[in-house]
């Protein structure tokens, strides 16, 4: 069944139930005002470059010569002798320029590009890297303080990745370097290196700040990093409110989840109004993760609210606008309108289970239905607020291509697609990059990372087992430790900025406040049920904010 327009009748068709008619003219505003915030996909923005073409790379992708040689035409080498050569195996099937060595070495390849506008340029590149002690990168610079490099993240051996970086021109020339600094058998790959103006930019560096709010009522600090300018002359920092750290530290947008009726009275609407307002203080934008569930929901469980057990799928459609536009009207009246709202959390398996299954048995109306009634609560309550459809496994392209192309035959509109992506469990950054290309060009949406972690430790604080305390589970290339959690952070941030068309909009870190703090559990009903994710926020043991903050600066 195919929806076009609103209102919501016309949305879900004439058999579906009568709507109760919203009055929107009647919504009185709260005489509190906060800052406007405001994110949009920058695509190839270039301010002073003009319609001027840019220089092309001399051997953009290594074949000039015909065979693998130790100095590609064009390029020039500084470093360790013999270190960067070109040999066959490129992105294409042609020829690559490889960094390696038998012994420990350290290597640049550079070029510098002339005759280029004033502006911003974006140089992209294709790349892959060995995942041991290996420092590699991509540099655009351009002089007087303008120099930019993004890290070769670690993908599967095989897996070329993009990877783009800005920098801005004001001396017509820049330099492109390719560099390596490599233990012994490591190695680094390049192919395909393009330059063009734009600047490539990240609008949403958020956070999920979900579990704040509980924290803070049962005791939970937080402080600052070691070297913040406000401790660096005292022997000990003072306690910070977490979303001023956040703040400080780049995190630019929260996400804050929503239950209908949560047992322990946190993650309901009166909350997600109290987290909004500070959060519009700081000037963050706000995305509202609503469950439709009072409890999780997940691929693995889709609850429906006890309130909602009895009802019949057209009564939950019914019930599905009610909630939507209720939540929405609460933070609309309180002048903290959403910028995002993502319904439902992790669709895989649908929601509102039984009625909106996907696969068991497969009720795709009935789940178009349900989100096609959310749409159309936002539109109603708030139609600059976009909105986001989001998945679990971001590593999964067959699976998102089959769930979207299901969702776009019901007509559900929608502006955004979200992705969960931890690699212990959803692959590679390489299968992530793969996905998010795949899908925001398959289907016209801009894409976010809206979940991601990675631990910074394997040992744990409280009595509940982490989720991942194992050597085993951790990806290729990124240690347990505060450097390999900002590595990850650093990576997962490449890989958005690199989809085509600016249409990566940013990444969200899950639950980043989750620190071990006494009550503050995963079960609501059990106040000694533990966390098994303190291991994975972005504050220490002691409360201390990590160092894969600071990435949400760069």
């Amino acid at each position: 069944m195919r929806r076009t327009g609103h209102p919501l009748g016309a949305l879900l068709g004439a058999s579906t139930v009568a709507f109760a008619a919203v009055t929107f003219a009647a919504v009185t505003f709260a005489a509190v005002t906060f800052a406007a915030v405001t994110f949009a996909r920058v695509a190839s923005a270039n301010d002073g470059a003009g319609g001027a073409s840019t220089p092309a790379i001399a051997n953009p992708g290594f074949d000039a010569d015909g065979t693998g040689v130790a100095a590609p035409s064009g390029w020039s080498s500084t470093g360790s002798d013999a270190a960067d050569f070109t040999e066959t195996g490129g992105y294409a099937g042609g020829f690559q320029l490889s960094h390696w060595s038998a012994e420990a070495f350290a290597v640049d390849t550079r070029q510098e590009v002339r005759g280029l506008s004033d502006g911003w340029y974006t140089l992209r590149a294709r790349v892959r890297r060995s995942a041991g002690q290996n420092e590699s990168f991509v540099a655009l610079d351009c002089g007087r303080g303008s120099a930019a490099r993004v890290h070769l993240p670690v993908a599967w051996p095989d897996q070329w990745l993009s990877v783009v970086v800005s920098a801005r021109s004001s001396r017509g020339r820049c330099s492109v370097v390719l560099h390596t600094a490599g233990a012994a058998g490591e190695w680094s790959n390049f192919d395909e290196i393009e330059l063009s103006p734009g600047a490539a930019r990240l609008s949403l560096l958020g956070a999920d700040v979900s579990s704040l709010n509980k924290s803070e009522d049962l005791g939970g600090e937080y402080f600052p990093s070691a070297d913040s300018p406000e401790c660096r002359c005292e022997e000990e920092c003072e306690a910070q409110p977490a979303l001023s750290i956040l703040a400080d530290g780049g995190i630019n947008a929260v996400r804050l989840r929503v239950w209908v009726d949560p047992a322990d009275g946190y993650h309901d609407r009166a909350e997600l109004l109290r987290m909004a307002r500070r959060a519009k203080r700081h000037g963050q934008a706000v995305l509202v993760d609503l469950h439709y569930s009072d409890f999780w929901a997940d691929p693995g469980r889709q609850n429906k609210p006890a309130a909602w057990a009895e009802l019949a799928a057209p009564e939950l459609v019914q019930a599905v606008y009610d909630h939507t536009f209720d939540v929405c009207r609460g933070l609309l009246r309180q002048g903290t309108p959403p910028d995002i709202v993502q319904l439902g959390n992790e669709l895989n398996s649908g929601m509102l289970w039984p009625d909106g299954h996907t696969w068991d048995p497969p009720n795709w109306e009935n789940l178009g239905d349900y989100l096609a009634a959310g749409a159309s609560a936002i539109a109603a309550c708030s139609p600059s607020t976009r909105i986001m459809l989001h998945l679990a496994n971001g590593g999964d392209s067959g699976l998102y291509q089959w769930w979207f192309d299901n969702i776009t035959q019901q007509g559900v509109p929608f502006d955004i697609i979200g992705a969960s992506f931890y690699p212990y469990w959803h692959g590679s950054l390489g299968d992530l990059q793969r996905n998010l290309n795949d899908v925001s060009a398959r289907y016209g949406k801009d894409v976010v990372v809206v979940e991601t972690a990675y631990p910074f430790t394997l040992d744990g604080v409280d009595a509940a087992p982490n989720l991942i305390g194992l050597p085993e589970q951790l990806a290729p290339g990124y240690a347990a430790t505060p450097e390999g959690q900002a590595a990850f952070v650093r990576d997962v941030l490449a890989i958005v900025r690199a989809v085509p068309e600016g249409r990566g909009l940013g990444a969200f870190y899950w639950d980043a406040t989750w620190t071990a703090v006494e009550g503050n559990g995963w079960d609501p009903t059990d106040p000694a049920s533990g966390n098994s994710w303190e291991n994975q926020a972005l504050f220490d043991f002691e409360g201390r904010a990590l160092p894969a903050l600071s990435e949400f600066r760069r």
